[in-house]
């Protein structure tokens, strides 16, 4: 063994059978030891614990999470702990990979990439934690709730201090499910009300209440409890930018309060580099119809550090700031920029945009745009992600998208395939309305005409007139000309509400939630 690497995983649980199991055999490979604490479990975690190699210790609950840390990393016997939770997972990481890494940039403790999956699995937010550092007893996590070791290792003056680790946690612990099952705003307020008996004038737990009731979409205590924060903040914080773009959020969600334009201007002179506030000032405006003064202002971030909204997004946003004022093509200039393999649930948004552009006397050149910048990995995730969303009509235009795609790349032997799933999609399809069903209809016809032309192509393997090849995309294409017509009639949901769902959900995910 080499013990200049030896590594121990500790972890808390309490009730997790559900997920311990994932996340210990996730870091099982890489740990020299395995400490799980169980707080009180009523299922089989602690057989589960057991079951994974874990050496298993008993932790009477105290409403404090920092003490339950403590006392695992308590137990530890290795050079290096690493921390996890229950509801998460290390991506796939080798020794040899980590024990390099340490060995090339030396460092106390590491932080790590939480990748928070809000929901959708394509719907994530990004954060950085302290989660790899010495087995030293200096270092101790500081805090009843959303605990924290960063302070104790900056404040021991270690030479070598924090650095950023290349590797990601996946943490699932905002899955609705996840947050219903254990309870979490009930269970974390409770924490943090009792904390707060004991320092009532402590900042970080005000804020800290604030995201549960925001996350909770409590939106009037989450302002309340916000602006309380910010007369108790000493100005050397370093999580001002969150508080302030949470009390963003909530004006978000107030839009009858004109008086919140100030707020917002404060907010900008206050911390002029953000671009974060920028984003949400501009959603602000486009509340307010102010679609011009909206781009404006959202131009201003692209040229800003942001945390909240990276480039994909907030080209996305851009492309509805110039939809909403009915600039086409700067719409569709931003929505094509928007497009990103990672970013799925952007890309379903973006393309309904602009199917809903489609056609209109304002931009005629989304067409050959889509044609272009949808990538055979684009359309693949897009599919993916219609289908778990239950967007048939999505779907749809994006299967004739992969079509028309195949077509231009002169891959004649993937027509048929694409052409017989797209069949098989609209069998599938349920029409929302008596206009839906008779569009349906005229749709299913064209697909069956599609799947003849396209196995007539594979038959003859490429070998056929070009006409018939011709014929097959145009009626492609005619196709999802119908499909646009129908998103255009009913499409319902509003991209402002797009976006403060957005915001609620990264801002929420931006307090590390245990």
């Amino acid at each position: 063994m080499n013990t200049a690497a030896f590594i121990s995983l500790c972890v808390i649980a309490k009730n997790e059978k559900h997920c311990l199991a994932r996340c210990l055999r996730s870091a099982q490979m890489l740990a020299d030891e395995i400490i799980v604490v169980d707080t009180g479990s009523m299922d089989s975690t602690v057989e589960i614990a057991v079951n994974c190699g874990a050496s298993v210790f008993t932790f009477e609950w105290n409403d404090d999470f920092a003490a339950a840390r403590n006392y695992a990393i308590s137990k530890a016997t290795g050079k290096w702990i690493l921390v996890l939770d229950a509801d998460e997972a290390l991506s796939p990481l080798s020794r040899a990979e980590l024990h390099n890494f340490i060995q090339q940039s030396p460092a106390e403790g590491y932080y790590f990439r939480i990748r928070s999956y809000l929901g959708h699995a394509s719907n994530t937010v990004d954060d950085y934690v302290v989660r790899l550092f010495k087995n030293t007893s200096q270092y101790r996590f500081a805090g009843a709730i959303h605990e924290q070791i960063a302070g104790s290792i900056q404040r021991s003056g270690a030479d070598s201090g924090l650095a950023f680790a290349p590797f990601i946690i996946e943490h699932y612990g905002y899955n609705p499910q996840e947050i219903e099952e254990k309870r979490k705003f009930s269970r974390n307020t409770a924490i943090i009300q009792k904390a707060l008996v004991q320092s009532p004038k402590d900042p970080f737990l005000h804020y800290s209440l604030a995201i549960e009731y925001l996350q909770n979409k409590n939106f009037l205590q989450a302002g309340e409890v916000l602006e309380q924060t910010i007369t108790l903040l000493r100005g050397d914080e370093g999580y001002i930018p969150q508080v302030i773009q949470a009390l963003l959020l909530v004006k978000l969600r107030q839009p009858e309060a004109d008086s919140s334009e100030e707020v917002f201007r404060r907010a900008i002179l206050t911390l002029p580099e953000n671009g974060d506030i920028y984003c949400l000032y501009g959603v602000w405006l486009m509340q307010r119809r102010k679609f011009s003064e909206a781009a404006a202002v959202l131009e201003q971030a692209m040229s800003k550090n942001r945390d909240l909204v990276e480039n994909s997004r907030l080209s996305a946003l851009l492309g509805d700031a110039y939809f909403l004022a009915g600039i086409g093509e700067r719409a569709t200039e931003y929505y094509t920029n928007a497009f990103c393999v990672e970013d799925r649930a952007i890309n379903e948004h973006c393309l309904e945009q602009m199917l809903i552009l489609w056609g209109s006397e304002s931009h005629t050149a989304v067409k050959e745009v889509l044609g272009r910048i949808l990538t055979p990995e684009i359309l693949a995730s897009l599919l993916q992600r219609t289908k778990e969303t239950g967007r048939f009509d999505l779907s749809l235009a994006t299967i004739l998208l992969a079509i028309i795609e195949r077509h231009t790349a002169g891959d004649m032997a993937a027509l048929s395939g694409r052409c017989s799933m797209y069949c098989q999609m609209l069998k599938f399809a349920i029409p929302a309305s008596p206009l839906h069903s008779h569009t349906y209809a005229i749709l299913s016809v064209g697909a069956e005409e599609l799947l003849v032309r396209g196995t007539l192509i594979q038959l003859c393997c490429g070998h056929i007139r070009r006409s018939i090849q011709q014929e097959l995309l145009d009626s492609a294409v005619g196709q999802l000309a119908l499909v646009a017509s129908l998103i255009r009639k009913f499409s319902a949901d509003d991209p402002l509400l797009f976006w403060q769902e957005v915001f609620l959900g990264e801002t929420c995910a931006n307090c590390q939630s245990d």
